[in-house]
């Protein structure tokens, strides 16, 4: 829970928290646009009351969630300062650059059981196992860090994997600005409007099994699910884990 004390969130929390400070000023300064300005507020908080609900109900975790929050009610402020004055406007403009450029989302660090890949080791333990790995299944999340999805889903992946980690599943993640030529082999764009960012791969004995977004034979790309729950059901994750526990009591047994 320390990265919401991060600079990302305390920053964005303090720049939406100086908007009543420049309506009351708006007030004083346009006594006579106050019933617009109020018609103005109360539509727009209508607005992103519906939006938060919507996006509450199918948020990916909570990170994801506040993030949105974060940009649909900036967006919010920068069309209410520009109706109430361009100095504010520009103020705000200036604000959401500096955010944009200098303070980014931090990274997840809590606890996970992901291994990190490069070409070598997702050759040599994925696609190519040896006799004694060649039972392992892998779910390999291909990943680029400026992706806003990307860094969105680390909290659920990092507890998807300490949780249905087991002998006969690993979780690990790929780097593909690193190494953008893997990903062209497994079909994955990574442009800035890539709907592909992440893709999650199951692999079973060094073969593709599943993978998430889903991409059809006539190149169109699923909608990607990526809440907890949609994740647990495309890998059965939950059957996975029964199976290996089951096998491995058996082990034990013998």
């Amino acid at each position: 829970m320390s990265r919401f004390i991060s600079a990302y969130y305390i920053l964005n929390t303090a720049v939406i928290l100086t908007y009543p400070l420049f309506s009351l000023w708006a007030r004083h300064e346009y006594a006579s646009a106050v019933t617009m300005l109020d018609g103005w507020e109360k539509q727009t908080l209508t607005t992103l009351g519906a939006m938060a609900l919507a996006k509450f109900i199918r948020k990916v975790n909570i990170d994801s969630f506040v993030s949105d929050m974060f940009m649909f009610t900036k967006s919010g402020i920068l069309l209410l300062s520009w109706m109430m004055d361009q100095r504010i406007f520009s103020w705000y403009c200036v604000a959401y650059a500096m955010l944009f450029l200098y303070v980014r989302r931090p990274e997840y660090k809590g606890p996970s059981r992901i291994e990190w890949l490069n070409p070598a080791t997702l050759k040599r333990l994925v696609l190519e196992p040896d006799d004694t790995d060649k039972n392992v299944a892998w779910l390999v999340e291909f990943y680029a860090s400026w992706s806003p999805p990307c860094v969105s889903l680390e909290p659920t992946f990092a507890d998807l994997s300490c949780k249905y980690t087991t002998a006969d599943l690993k979780f690990a993640k790929f780097d593909l600005m690193r190494w953008p030529k893997t990903g062209e082999e497994y079909g994955i764009n990574v442009a800035g409007t890539s709907k592909q960012l992440p893709t999650l791969i199951l692999f079973e004995k060094g073969k593709e099994a599943v993978r998430v977004p889903h991409v059809y034979k006539d190149g169109r790309i699923a909608r990607a699910r990526l809440r907890r729950s949609d994740l647990i059901a495309a890998f059965a994750l939950d059957s996975r884990r029964k199976k290996s526990l089951i096998k491995a009591t058996f082990s034990k047994g013998d």
